[in-house]
């Protein structure tokens, strides 16, 4: 039990701001005016969080080795699970479930701010360390998936066959 403990990295410096972004997305999706429908929230939830996981935990730190989470960079903790797969997925809830095609682009432009900004204060705070990566490198990143893919991926889920 020891080491389950230990591998979660709670002791990682700034661990408390993934932990707090999460817990916050959480609760404002629970109680959220709802323009989605709960099979849309998880299926959005999911597919989000699955290609965030497998793009920044694959590609971004493997291959790119562009930046570190946490306390050891060889270990992935709990930190690195909120901050790759449930926070991102939060973001794209909220998002979508606030999203109408007179307000897409105010929408794509505060979503982004909101995704740089928490990407800035992970570093800020100490539980993001940056090898060579720019945190206003994300922006085009975030502006085609707020912009683009949500937009199509709401309209895929919601295609009749």
């Amino acid at each position: 039990m020891e080491k389950f403990i230990q591998n979660l990295d709670l002791s990682a410096e700034g661990i408390w701001f993934p932990f707090t972004l999460c817990i916050i997305s959480l609760i404002y999706i629970l109680f959220m005016p709802k323009r989605l429908t709960w099979r849309e929230i998880y299926l959005i939830f999911g597919t989000v969080g699955y290609v965030a996981v497998m793009i920044d935990m694959f590609l971004m730190l493997n291959y790119f080795d562009a930046f570190d989470l946490g306390r050891d960079p060889e270990q992935e903790g709990i930190g690195d699970l909120i901050s790759y797969g449930i926070i991102p997925s939060c973001y794209a809830v909220i998002f979508l479930n606030h999203l109408k095609e007179k307000n897409k682009w105010i929408y794509v432009t505060l979503f982004t701010l909101l995704s740089s900004l928490s990407e800035w204060l992970l570093v800020q705070v100490g539980y993001m360390k940056l090898k060579g990566w720019q945190t206003w490198w994300s922006i085009p990143v975030f502006i085609i998936v707020f912009g683009f893919w949500l937009p199509w991926h709401l309209k895929l889920i919601r295609k009749k066959t």
